[in-house]
């Protein structure tokens, strides 16, 4: 079976080759494994990768116990339905914003790089869980493991300080700092017309890496709306950044933090299905997560390989019109659809 290796993945791999730090070298790693298709033709490809990156960690962990410069080995875990890496200018109320959605106990202060490592915590959405990652500062001495985190996220958030006189500027040095480690991104919109059309185009300030295909999901948030001159301060970005969705919020008024909530989870693109067994009411809890366009049979591996291969048939309901009615294998599903299945 061909490996059909994605952009992205020849992408990370060339980084990989060109690498001379292991910090750098792990990151490409953890974006490679990332970003390899999952299939049975890519298995010793996925093997290997893997094996990659826990003999590089056992290096690093060995040259760190042994006096050498300090080994950074930060990692997050995707948890949830989803992992959303929030980054931004130092001081643009990153933590405040994680706290507020996940009530995480960062340390959050006046002052720039309180931020020093990643923290993870989970926010609600509904009956879902959303993985929220805070970040160090974007600036010019940032660890290289700060830039392999933002390019294994599902979604990338980026604060921007709508109280910061320097505003202009701390964008500017940041685009250029994802410039340089190679991170394409897309806005919003440029996510639906990618949707529709299968193309997209990037807003004035990514058509620098509009060569690189396949940009990550990203939002923009207008943090800190609450300030008397920020909406003249987002007046003035936009002639930066062009005509490009800005969502403003204010963690410390909690003002557009439910809007937040709604667009990560719609920009995840996924739906929940729940699962019922015959004549036994439906649980509204811990749902199946799966991709939009997923089928009946995606949700039945989802729970089980052997369930999936031995099942007979299955029924749904939803709110479409289905209440029990047989579907096929390859019926495609809907967010909250409820699946009985029969083995």
């Amino acid at each position: 079976m061909p490996a059909n290796l994605s952009a992205d993945y020849l992408k990370a791999e060339e980084r990989y080759r060109s690498a001379t730090t292991n910090e750098e070298k792990l990151a490409c790693l953890e974006e490679m494994f990332t970003a390899i298709p999952k299939h049975k033709g890519t298995e010793k490809m996925q093997a290997d990768i893997k094996t990659r990156i826990s003999k590089l960690k056992k290096e690093m962990v060995a040259s760190a116990k042994s006096g050498a410069k300090r080994a950074d080995l930060f990692h997050v875990e995707k948890q949830g339905a989803g992992q959303v890496v929030i980054f931004g200018a130092p001081n643009s109320g990153k933590s405040a914003l994680v706290r507020e959605l996940t009530g995480l106990h960062a340390e959050v202060a006046p002052y720039p790089f309180t931020t020093t490592q990643p923290a993870a915590g989970m926010m609600e959405f509904e009956d879902i869980q959303i993985q929220l990652v805070d970040t160090p500062p974007v600036f010019p001495d940032s660890p290289a493991w700060l830039f392999g985190i933002m390019r294994t996220a599902d979604i990338l958030v980026w604060m921007l300080d709508l109280s910061d006189d320097g505003l202009l500027e701390t964008t500017e040095q940041t685009q250029g700092l994802l410039d340089k480690a190679h991170i394409a991104l897309a806005s919003t919109k440029d996510q639906e017309q990618r949707t529709n059309d299968g193309a997209g185009l990037t807003p004035a300030i990514d058509n620098r890496q509009s060569e690189i295909a396949n940009p990550k999901k990203l939002l923009r948030i207008g943090a800190k709306a609450d300030d008397p001159q920020a909406m003249d301060r987002l007046a003035i970005l936009r002639e930066l950044i062009g005509d490009v969705e800005v969502l403003t919020i204010s963690a410390e008024h909690h003002t557009g933090l439910e809007e937040l909530r709604r667009r990560l989870f719609t920009m995840l693109r996924i739906i929940r299905v729940y699962t019922k067994k015959p004549g036994k009411q439906v649980e509204f809890r811990d749902p199946v997560i799966l991709p939009i366009g997923a089928t009946m049979i995606d949700a039945a591996y989802h729970l089980h390989k052997d369930f999936a291969q031995n099942l007979q048939f299955a029924r749904l309901w939803n709110g479409s019109g289905y209440d029990g009615q047989r579907v096929e294998r390859g019926h495609v599903l809907l967010d909250k659809d409820i699946l009985e299945f029969h083995v």
